[in-house]
């Protein structure tokens, strides 16, 4: 997105982002009891077969080498695997309370957090005080995340990704339609932006038409806030 926000084919017709996160859970069996946590080398082992086999999926990914490329020194192996459902409801609250930019900046601090810190993603607490870091009413983000609101809007999201055959993260869903699986490099998803920046206008001259995202009904994200798209400063720092 920096690449393509900096360095506009057009500079009359910019194209402009907003980033929709959509919950995906790559363990929806796990309990979403706070108290219940274990190591995501224990995780892995048990998904791979085993040390051996986890190490060769490690060779495959080559994920550690990817974040080192974009400055992530370290990926805590043994960080605390937990439900993600309540990281997920905050992100989404952060969304509709204070727009994608917050909710961005959010995401990116939780990732810090966990990967990085090891802290596992169901701390009430723990959520609460990234919250605030951002911005956001601690206080408020904690009473959201105990009432257990936005888990029907979550499980809705759900359905949608199962019906659209999507079974894997990260998935890229950009504008509407073209989606791109894995951990794709940046070159591959600024050749698809390219694409749709290539594309005719919708006929004001202007602009290149936004589309109805497919998932910001069921999130209930209201269409206003897909039309405000983030600031320049969001998408460098994201990226």
């Amino acid at each position: 997105m920096a690449e393509v926000t900096a360095n506009p084919v057009d500079p009359a017709r910019p194209l402009r982002f907003s980033v929709l996160r959509v919950p995906f859970f790559l363990e929806p069996e796990y309990t979403r009891d706070e108290d219940w946590e274990e190591t995501n080398r224990t995780r892995l082992w048990r998904k791979w077969g085993g040390e051996a086999g986890f190490l060769a999926q490690k060779d495959r990914h080559t994920l550690k080498e990817r974040g080192l490329e974009v400055g992530i020194e370290h990926f805590n192996l043994d960080r605390l695997a937990s439900s993600t459902h309540a990281s997920h409801r905050l992100v989404q609250w952060a969304t509709k309370t204070a727009g994608f930019a917050t909710a961005e900046s959010l995401y990116a601090k939780l990732n810090a957090r966990h990967f990085e810190c090891g802290q596992k993603l169901n701390d009430i607490a723990m959520l609460a005080e990234v919250a605030a870091e951002v911005g956001l009413d601690p206080v408020e983000a904690a009473e959201y995340l105990e009432s257990g609101a936005g888990a029907t809007e979550i499980a809705e999201a759900q359905s949608i990704l199962a019906r659209l055959g999507i079974h894997s993260i990260p998935t890229f869903i950009i504008n509407g339609r073209r989606a791109v699986g894995g951990a794709a490099r940046s070159g591959e998803l600024t050749r698809v932006l390219r694409h749709v920046e290539a594309q005719e206008d919708d006929g004001d001259g202007d602009s290149i038409a936004i589309p109805r995202s497919l998932f910001a009904d069921a999130l209930g994200v209201p269409t206003e806030l897909l039309h405000e798209p983030l600031p320049e400063s969001s998408i460098l720092t994201a990226t």
